[in-house]
């Protein structure tokens, strides 16, 4: 089941009006979802009380959580209905997180591609 498991960072936007502690159990509450269905939450973070882009149910100001973590894929679906049913959240976004250790390797293999300096021809195409 393991191999299934996929890394996400889903972003919460609270109302301003909730109290620390309310929000973090609704944190909790996430945290919690997330390890029955077998998942871990790898980082949580706490961006505050930022202001909107624009106003959304009367609210120009949401508190704003981060929480990057490891589920099944099948959990996504299920913590979209939750958060759409709770009115203390105003928004969420939950997005497949890149592959941090691909990018680099990526990179390296590409500048080694590179046609030698001065030819000024490009390398010819895969002849399979």
């Amino acid at each position: 089941m393991n191999q299934t498991m996929k890394v996400y960072e889903t972003t919460v936007v609270f109302d301003p009006g909730l109290e620390e502690a309310r929000i973090n159990e609704e944190v909790d509450r996430l945290s919690q979802s997330i390890s029955q269905a077998g998942g871990e939450v790898l980082d949580v973070q706490r961006w505050g009380k930022r202001k909107l882009a624009y106003i959304i149910r009367k609210r120009r100001d949401g508190t704003y959580v981060h929480v990057k973590h490891k589920s099944p894929p099948t959990l996504i679906s299920e913590m979209d209905r939750r958060f759409r049913l709770n009115e203390s959240v105003l928004r969420h976004l939950t997005v497949l997180a890149e592959k941090e250790t691909a990018k680099p390797e990526e990179v390296k293999a590409g500048e080694g591609a590179a046609p030698a300096e001065g030819s000024g021809t490009p390398a010819p195409a895969g002849t399979e």
